[in-house]
């Protein structure tokens, strides 16, 4: 049996408590930590550190090290927080040079050659580490495992070892593992949560859609379902580890309609009683009334939909593959049945112009969306987007840790038609014009009173960073 440290990097405070979203900032366990650990932990020992919590990440991690004696130090990396994580494997290298430390996530996937040279990572994973990762710490010699890369020790080169395919029936894998988190740390905003801990949750993987700034590289095209009794499985898995909200994250939940349908009526037939939130993976031409209905009576409090654009020019550039009509309709159905609705927006898309921003927010403000949140387009590598811009010479940093679609203050891409300055004016106007209205403050306001929110939304207003 082998020992492993998982450890989730401190990027809260720079991906959102920085950020004028601060208010809204999720506070979740990590999902991705908790789905390698079920993998790991029937055969292997596993502990799971989150930094998150820790005011010394480093010298917490270097604690928990001494203390449980690992074999291996894991962490996963998305683009933001990639050099906080490669900087604390420096120091665990420096400290305890004989422990094998291993990198996966989206970033390390896309960069995987980057990552493999850096000294302080002695495995890098690329794709889903779900078989990779127990089959390292299982065999006689960590290196050479399908899916990963590695450096030779005498000769210094690279070596990629053969690609791993990913993962045909994600049925078959293990439940999260829960219980290695202090669920009650964990706390949403009443803005996007009812009740406390709230839990992040897979129902499939994968996306056929292609979206231009979207990466595919860890999950793919090919769209991979849990079956519904699977789906609430994890669900009473879920509410049994101590966790009193659901927020799903698929790319795609509602792909397969009929599937998404039926994991409301086995909710409905085992009698839970939970709110859950459909958080992504709405498309908006993929819904219907008697989803939502369904949904409703399910427990569903909100639904996210990634409308993009209000620009029916821009929404085709980017292949997003859905119409202005559509996102009406969605939004409307929704609504009739007593969802809520959270529009997820972005500025600065490929083809983007000021009158095509103008046209987003005029849009957001014309839906009636319980919240809107707006984004700036980051070129994350691996994306069309970062690729267009990349060989017009358009990438102007490559300090990965700014690549947050929250923050302004440091331009990383010279964007065909706008300056870093226009987006960032209508990126900061955007929040103004929709949420300053009278009408949606009026709306909000006697929402609020229903439902007993109003300090907590003076509170989130105040706190603004507007």
């Amino acid at each position: 049996m082998s020992k492993i440290i998982l450890f989730n990097s401190p990027s809260r405070s720079n991906v959102y408590l920085s950020t004028n979203v601060k208010v809204a900032a999720p506070s979740y366990p990590s999902l991705t930590l908790a789905t390698l650990a079920g993998a790991l932990s029937s055969k292997h020992g596993v502990r799971i550190v989150d930094l998150e919590f820790s005011a010394d990440p480093v010298k917490t991690l270097l604690d928990e090290i001494k203390s449980y004696g690992p074999d291996f130090i894991g962490a996963s990396a998305s683009t933001p927080d990639y050099l906080t994580v490669r900087d604390i494997m420096r120091k665990v290298k420096d400290v305890a040079p004989s422990i094998i430390t291993i990198v996966g996530g989206v970033h390390v996937t896309t960069l995987s050659d980057d990552a493999a040279n850096e000294a302080c990572f002695d495995i890098v994973v690329v794709g889903e580490g779900d078989k990779t990762l127990p089959e390292i710490l299982s065999a006689a010699s960590p290196y050479g495992i399908p899916g990963t890369l590695y450096k030779d020790a005498s000769s210094g080169r690279i070596v990629r070892a053969p690609k791993r395919q990913l993962i045909r029936d994600i049925n078959e894998l293990p439940c999260p593992d829960w219980g290695l988190f202090e669920l009650k740390r964990y706390r949403n905003s009443r803005i996007s949560s009812r009740k406390n801990p709230v839990g992040l949750m897979e129902t499939s993987r994968g996306c056929a859609f292609q979206c231009n700034f979207c990466n595919k590289l860890t999950f793919g095209s090919a769209y991979r379902p849990k079956n519904p009794k699977r789906v609430v499985d994890e669900m009473e898995h879920m509410l049994k580890c101590g966790f009193r909200e659901i927020h799903i994250i698929d790319d795609s939940f509602t792909q397969d309609m009929g599937r998404a349908k039926d994991v409301c009526r086995e909710i409905l037939r085992r009698g839970l009683k939970f709110p859950w939130v459909a958080l992504s993976g709405l498309r908006v031409d993929l819904v219907d009334l008697e989803f939502f209905r369904l949904a409703k009576r399910a427990g569903c409090w909100m639904s996210g939909f990634g409308i993009e654009s209000g620009d029916q020019e821009v929404l085709d550039r980017m292949s997003k593959g859905i119409t202005l009509s559509q996102v009406e309709r969605a939004v409307a159905l929704a609504k009739k049945a007593g969802i809520e609705t959270f529009g997820f927006f972005i500025l600065g898309l490929l083809g983007e112009t000021e009158v095509s921003m103008r046209r987003t927010i005029d849009f957001a403000k014309r839906l009636p969306l319980d919240i809107a949140k707006f984004d700036i387009c980051i070129p994350y590598p691996g994306t069309p987007y970062y690729n267009i811009l990349k060989a017009a010479g358009r990438i102007k940093s490559e300090n990965w840790s700014k690549y947050v679609c929250h923050q302004t203050e440091e331009s990383l891409f010279n964007h065909h038609n706008l300056s870093w300055g226009t987006i960032e004016s209508f990126y900061k106007k955007s929040f103004m014009e929709f949420y300053l209205r009278p009408s949606y403050i009026l709306r909000r306001f006697f929402r609020s009173l229903r439902k007993g929110d109003i300090l907590n939304d003076i509170r989130h207003f105040l706190g603004s960073k507007w």
